[in-house]
């Protein structure tokens, strides 16, 4: 089992201003599949690429077990790291590029480097292209042959910037099953940055939320998703539905919410509200429409509007909701043979407030 724990210790970068990373602080433990996730732009690659040594923070350090190594450069960091372009040499086989670069020396088990080359294309089952060049490979198996080229070295440290977002749904979908399979049977510690949320909640034991330079959440997948700390991460992990109001009674056992469009709402507490200024977040396929005339099921709570549009999105339909100066997203399943509701129908709009979240409005600018 690898034994190699990450800590980033209050780093901060910049290429000039304003800085890429500000005061990240994480602890990356042994063995652990570890997701950074956030939109374009926040600085995920450029956080994995510090801490592989290719960049130098430009405050604060990066230990491993707890030793320094800013001052270790990449080589010399048992680091392998998969690049989102492959980054594969168009002029070599298969073979030679997942050879190209790593010791000759013999691994622990005595095996020389050809042996390690065949044993890892066996692995990642691309074997029978062991003597074809890049541009004749699918995406596929373009993406195995970097990732054998990354652990050819046995590397403690397994870094992935990206490595699925050139691979089309199903293909995504098969190598992160086989990333997942791979890196516990390896046991080895690995970092995986992505912008899809889908890509880190499907193999990721925990996820920290990078937003705008800063990390604003760090906790495993489920956490994340159903109890996102801001309206920032909220919006990143799905939530649309943002509704401005007042809580009126915030003690046990049940919160009142009363918003000037949707009116006054009461659930019980799960956990303690936010002070001050609140806004109630909901995703749209927690929401239900039906016709005003409908039977309201006491289960949920019920507000008249009118669909502003429709989009017909395969298996559900996404709908524009007006009600009072708000506009709501609805994500309903499609049943077959039914059409969508068309603009202008008055409709019940229908949610479960203890599947929504209250956050601290945000700050006027």
């Amino acid at each position: 089992m690898n034994d190699i724990r990450i800590e980033a210790d209050n780093i901060a970068f910049s290429y000039g201003e304003p800085r890429v990373l500000r005061n990240i602080c994480l602890a990356i433990e042994a063995g652990e599949l570890f997701s950074v996730v956030g939109p374009s732009g926040a600085g995920k690659s450029t956080l994995l690429r510090v801490i592989a040594g290719l960049e130098q923070p430009s405050t604060g350090r990066i230990l491993i077990n707890g030793t320094n190594v800013n001052d270790i450069p990449f080589a010399q960091r048992s680091v392998g790291m998969v690049f989102q372009s492959f980054a594969l040499w168009p002029h070599m086989t298969v073979f030679e590029n997942v050879a190209f670069g790593a010791s000759p020396r013999p691994d622990a088990a005595g095996a020389p480097l050809a042996a390690r080359v065949e044993r890892l294309l066996a692995l990642l089952d691309i074997g029978e292209t062991r003597d074809t060049r890049p541009a004749f490979l699918s995406a596929g198996q373009q993406q195995r042959a970097a990732l054998a080229r990354a652990l050819v070295t046995e590397p403690r440290l397994l870094l992935l910037d990206d490595p699925f977002s050139n691979l089309e749904q199903g293909l995504r979908e098969q190598l992160r099953r086989d990333l997942r399979l791979l890196q516990r049977r390896l046991g080895i510690t690995a970092i995986l940055v992505t912008h899809d949320l889908e890509d880190a909640f499907s193999i990721a034991d925990r996820i920290a939320v990078v937003i705008r330079g800063t990390i604003r959440q760090i906790g495993s997948p489920t956490a994340i998703y159903d109890f996102p700390n801001s309206i920032d991460v909220a919006r990143f992990v799905g939530i649309e539905n943002f509704i401005p109001g007042a809580l009126r009674h915030a003690e046990t056992p049940l919160i009142e919410f009363r918003s000037p469009d949707i009116g006054l709402f009461r659930w019980p507490m799960r956990d303690r509200p936010p002070e001050g200024d609140t806004v109630l977040g909901i995703r749209p396929h927690a929401l239900h429409i039906c016709p005003i005339d409908s039977f309201r099921d006491g289960r949920y709570s019920w507000i008249e509007g009118k669909v502003a549009a429709s989009e017909f999105l395969g298996e559900a339909v996404r709908y524009r909701v007006a009600i009072g100066t708000l506009e709501l997203a609805v994500k309903q399943p499609h049943l077959p043979g039914s059409p969508a509701t068309p603009p202008g129908t008055p409709v019940l709009v229908g949610f479960d407030p203890a599947r929504a979240r209250l956050f601290s409005a945000p700050a006027p600018d």
